[in-house]
């Protein structure tokens, strides 16, 4: 009988993405992976750091699988691993702790800890680069690490220093990836924009990877303005295979607190980059992350932050109330916000993105828009991303995962679209 074994992912679209090269690492050294809920042999928490909150949630994992499972081993992987070594000692719901260079090798620890438990990999493993994915947008990991040194940001201390893989690397991964069926991949990293490959920047990987045929759309994850932006946008406004959709974190709209976060920016800058980018995609979609209550945002500050907000045409809000990180600088700065205030801020901020959200996707009603359908229901309809992340319905015949259609949009309702699907678009 294979042994089995459970992932948590708990953190970000590197995280996901590293998750889904590490299951068909286990595949391949002949585990199964089983189901939530299910008993399993090994189990493995993916946990994430970027903040005290995320750190507690990873842990809290652990405990909830030892206390459901005591059999099964309990491994903590990634970025804890690295800030928690101390605590982790003696922690009875971890039974091994793996960091960031090892945690790609879990398999080969087992099997030299546990011989007589859990098999030796195959050497080599055939099936290692190819990812096992949850969804039908498949993640590839292009870069990792940071050294911006945010204040409020544990990553280069869980990650190190930024490293890209090579062009060549990246490209055969995704030409397995889509000649097992996806049609869209997601290119993600720790600093995404500070991917570098010998002379060869982001915009390079991307352009190289457009001429795989099959391969019928890009999505990039976050990337951080004053590192490739502007290349980014360039070439976005006459691909066409770059969706145009840009996530580029703002925290603050602030400028002293945007000073104290350690950002590499003013307000004006980013409002520059953003009207910019506007000017030359249309219909473009935006995100961004905003950080709310971080230490010594009065109300002045935070007012700046919504009008900035306003101002710009966002469809995409990632809002996240300051979560003290023991290790950052922001930890011991004086002037710590009030939870009840990060929380009527949150709820503020919410509700704009809402709204703009909701306007953004009224945009496109009697317009055209192309649909990665990523499942269908049980009445047939069919549910997906627009190219501008928008979420879309769509009403069509013969609909199944991983095809991207052409659809109308014809209605538009908390901030997702309905549609009617005119043609497949990937033949």
């Amino acid at each position: 009988m294979k042994p089995s074994v459970f992932f948590k992912t708990i953190g970000c679209r590197l995280n996901q993405a590293e998750t889904a090269t590490m299951t068909a690492h286990f595949s391949s050294a002949g585990y199964e992976t089983t189901p939530f809920g299910n008993a399993s042999d090994v189990t493995v928490i993916h946990g994430c750091a970027i903040t005290g909150k995320a750190e507690h949630s990873s842990l809290y994992a652990a405990r909830q699988a030892k206390r459901s499972n005591p059999h099964t081993l309990v491994i903590l992987a990634g970025c804890p691993a690295e800030t928690l070594r101390e605590a982790l000692t003696g922690n009875p719901s971890v039974d091994l702790s793996i960091g960031q260079t090892e945690k790609f090798n879990i398999p080969e620890i087992l099997n030299r800890l546990y011989p007589e438990r859990f098999p030796a990999p195959p050497t080599p493993s055939t099936d290692r680069d190819i990812p096992h994915f949850e969804t039908q947008r498949a993640l590839v990991k292009v870069q990792d690490g940071c050294d911006f040194h945010c204040a409020y940001c544990i990553v280069p201390t869980a990650r190190g220093t930024p490293v890209s893989r090579p062009i060549s690397e990246i490209q055969e991964e995704i030409k397995r990836i889509v000649a097992s069926g996806f049609s869209e991949i997601i290119l993600t990293g720790a600093n995404l924009g500070r991917y570098e490959d010998g002379n060869s920047r982001l915009v390079d990987l991307i352009q190289d990877i457009e001429t795989i045929p099959d391969l019928k759309r890009i999505r990039l994850s976050s990337i951080e303005i004053t590192t490739t932006e502007r290349a980014i946008v360039e070439h976005m406004s006459a691909s066409p295979k770059l969706c145009p959709f840009l996530h580029i974190p703002l925290q603050s709209g602030d400028d002293h607190i945007l000073t104290v976060m350690g950002r590499r920016y003013t307000s004006t800058d980013y409002r520059k980059a953003i009207e910019y980018a506007v000017s030359r995609i249309p219909d473009l979609g935006l995100g961004t992350d905003i950080i709310v209550g971080f230490p010594g945002e009065d109300d002045k500050a935070f007012n700046n932050t919504v009008s900035l907000i306003r101002d710009l045409p966002f469809s995409n809000l990632h809002i996240f109330p300051f979560s003290r990180r023991s290790g950052t600088r922001a930890d011991v700065l004086p002037d710590q916000i009030p939870e009840s205030k990060k929380k009527e801020r949150l709820q503020t901020l919410t509700a704009i993105g809402a709204s703009q959200r909701q306007i953004f996707a009224e945009s496109f009603i009697g317009k055209q828009v192309q649909v990665l359908v990523e499942r269908i229901d049980g009445t047939g309809k069919g549910h997906g991303w627009s190219g501008q992340y928008i979420q879309t319905q769509l009403e069509g015949k013969g609909l199944h995962p991983r095809q991207i259609v052409n659809a109308s949009v014809t209605r538009a309702e908390a901030g997702t679209m309905e549609a009617l699907v005119r043609s497949c678009a990937d033949r």
